[in-house]
């Protein structure tokens, strides 16, 4: 009894037997998922075991390729006992292919969840290629930099990789955050990289701006590296700029990728700075230098710039790196040589120009303005040198005829006459030249030049104009050719274009035409103060018609100048001209009685700079208002102030002595002084009406 009551416990089976197959119909054959695997729990009879999301997903496709390539034929039942039956298509767990473009977004989630994981991965493994192959070979201690486009090559990587700005947001989301990923890691290399770089002495060693040869190199193999690193990180941020710029793209894209950008500007601002910087540093301290000592006893800097002329109407079109020469009569150009304040800054441009070149010729726009930036300093400090410091007073070699002369006069005066008269002659010397010797006595001065003789040289040229250059005029000339020669090609000329598509990317060269144009324009008056006709009342006319808002068609290239120029700039040139006036018209006016003439009755007649009536050294007026462009156009109406009662002091001393001069009697020496005192009367109203024309300040007496 108790065997019959366990033989059911005995013939149970270990495990449960799996369900019997749904009926198919012959007509409509339908695939099943597989059921290999699929168990029966004691508790639960009949409910197949959870699988897990990679087995789902794996079950899915296969389900998925069954459907299509299943034929109308019936599935095979379990009962059919075969030794090796091949197993199904889908019943083993395989990698799905990956289509080569972004998956279908026509489901609403399950088709891009199918296949986004794996798409992503190999968007990431492609990126991640592209960044292993931009620094592939940079070694910092071989100093082996990035090569040429390495960095944009990452950049259109990025961008290829990005779907149609169409597509699903979740799509491109998923994308924008696999490609951060990976300029993640490139961004972290490149600082890895830089950063000892940066941090060695040999980077912020001086720049070689001393030998400006072919062969020499002005940066070391350390600043070559890190600019090199600087270019990659600039390529990548501007191929990444193109595209945001279409403005095709959602706004989330602009706000996710600007993170990154914003740390590869980053990367270019910790290389680029500190040398622009150091290099602006180094041509402002040239420029100050004005003493153009040369090492070795060789002419410093270049040895001339093309001589300026009126050029005509037919040569407007002249490249804008060189100045217009002029054609003598034998058919060369002549040259105009760089005077001796500037010769120390000529020595170091071609040097500075190669700096520039490497640095930023190949970053288009912002290369643009890290020149302008370098060029606007260096324009506005030289102007400010011409204007503040007299310049004339030059040291150059004597010639030999007043070294001859002199050392007459020296032997007359010493010897009484008695030691007999000096005997200029001349002979040819062996070179080709003219050796002039002077005999004084007992001793011969014999002076060599290196002009050679007449005789065996061309014709005489015809003089070019009836005066000679003014050192001002000269050395803005020659400011004006060396910059142009610094700036070279990489800046291109501005245009104006009121239908420029991206007037912001251009405001460099805005900013460079403006300072070329106020040089142009201090030059422009300079050369019209040292004119052969009255200059004081043809620039007090113009200072007029500038006030009066009145238009001449013969004198509108100096009304320009005015107007375009500094105001800062030209009250310290037409204060320093007034000053030269006054002190001359001075020393005449008291030469028939020289204990007259006195220290008081100078200073009487003088007007005294801004730095000076505000108790300034001069260091802290330029730190404040000789700052630059900016700054100074701030300060122009508080200098017009402050000069106003210095302005009318000179002038009621200035009646004064017109009244004086107006009771002598008319004599020829009376009639220069009348003159001179006119001419100083003149200059200093022009101070005056400038007040009025450019800072609205009215001083009496100056109408």
């Amino acid at each position: 009894m108790n065997t019959l009551r366990a033989l059911p416990i005995l013939n149970r089976p270990s495990r449960p037997s799996s369900p019997a197959p749904t009926s198919t119909d012959k007509m409509n054959v339908t695939a099943q998922p597989p059921s290999v695997g699929i168990h029966h729990t004691a508790s639960e009879p009949g409910k197949p075991r959870s699988k897990s999301l990679s087995r789902q997903v794996t079950d899915r496709v296969a389900s998925l390729q069954v459907n299509g390539a299943m034929t109308a034929k019936a599935a095979p039942t379990p009962q059919s006992v075969t030794p090796r039956v091949p197993s199904p298509p889908g019943s083993r767990a395989t990698t799905p292919k990956l289509p080569n473009g972004p998956p279908g977004a026509t489901a609403a989630g399950e088709n891009v969840s199918a296949h986004s994981s794996g798409y992503m991965d190999v968007i990431g493994l492609r990126l991640t290629e592209s960044v292993n192959k931009a620094c592939a070979g940079v070694d910092l201690r071989a100093k082996k930099g990035f090569k040429s486009g390495s960095g944009w090559a990452v950049g259109e990587a990025v961008i290829k990789e990005l779907p149609q700005p169409s597509s699903d947001a979740y799509l491109l989301r998923a994308v924008l955050r696999t490609a951060v990923r990976a300029m993640s890691i490139y961004i972290t290399r490149l600082e890895s990289l830089l950063l000892p770089a940066i941090t060695d002495p040999a980077f912020a060693s001086p720049l070689n701006l001393h030998q400006p040869t072919i062969t020499s190199h002005p940066l070391n193999p350390v600043q070559y590296f890190s600019i090199s690193v600087a270019h990659a990180a600039w390529e990548t941020c501007e191929r990444l700029e193109q595209t945001l710029e279409t403005g095709t793209w959602p706004k989330f894209v602009n706000e996710t990728l600007r993170p990154v950008m914003d740390k590869f500007d980053l990367i270019v601002g910790k290389v680029v700075q500190p040398l622009i910087g150091a290099l602006k540093r180094d041509l402002i301290a040239a420029l100050t230098r004005t003493e153009g000592a040369s090492p070795s006893g060789k002419t410093a800097g270049l040895a001339s710039l093309p001589a300026p002329t009126t050029a005509p109407a037919a040569n407007k079109e002249t490249a804008p790196g060189r100045l217009t020469k002029e054609i003598s009569s034998g058919g060369t150009s002549r040259q105009m040589p760089i005077p001796v304040s500037l010769q120390y800054f000529a020595s170091r441009v071609d040097a500075a120009h190669r700096i520039l070149h490497i640095i930023a010729f190949p970053c288009a726009d912002d290369g643009e303005g890290w020149v302008t930036g370098v060029a606007v300093t260096v324009i506005w400090k030289g102007m400010c040198m011409i204007a503040e410091k007299d310049i004339g007073a030059s040291h150059r070699p004597p010639s030999p005829g007043s070294v001859a002369k002199a050392l007459n006069n020296l032997a007359l005066k010493e010897g009484g006459g008695s030691i007999g008269t000096a005997t200029p002659s001349s002979s040819h010397h062996p070179s080709g030249g003219v050796t002039s010797s002077a005999s004084i006595g007992h001793v011969t001065a014999k002076l060599t030049t290196m002009l050679p003789a007449r005789a065996v040289s061309r014709a005489a040229s015809p003089p070019r104009s009836s005066h000679k250059m003014d050192p001002t005029t000269h050395a803005l000339y020659s400011l004006e050719g060396l910059v142009k020669r610094l700036l070279g090609n990489m800046v291109l000329p501005s245009t104006r274009s009121t239908t420029d598509p991206s007037p912001t990317e251009h405001l460099a060269r805005e900013a460079l035409h403006e300072a070329i144009e106020a040089l142009e324009s201090f030059r422009i008056i300079s050369a019209a103060m040292h004119g052969s006709s009255p200059a004081s009342a043809r620039l007090l006319a113009t200072c007029r018609r500038i006030r009066d808002d009145v238009d001449d068609v013969e004198e509108e290239a100096l009304d320009d100048a005015i107007e375009d120029a500094p105001a800062v700039l030209l009250y310290s040139l037409f204060l320093r001209q007034a000053n030269l006036a006054l002190s001359h018209a001075a020393i005449l006016q008291h030469s028939n009685d020289p204990e007259k003439l006195s220290t008081k009755s100078i200073d009487e007649l003088r007007l005294r700079h801004p730095a000076e009536i505000w108790g300034w050294k001069h260091s802290e007026y330029e730190r404040q208002v000789l700052g630059g462009f900016g700054p100074a156009e701030e300060w122009a109406k508080r200098i017009a102030l402050v000069i106003k009662p210095e302005i009318e002091r000179v002038m009621s001393a200035l009646a004064a002595e017109v009244a004086v001069s107006g009771a002598a009697t008319e004599i020829a020496s009376d009639a220069v002084v009348r003159k001179d005192l006119m001419e100083a009367i003149e200059w200093v109203k022009c101070l005056g009406v400038l007040c009025d024309a450019r800072g609205d300040v009215k001083v009496v007496c100056a109408t």
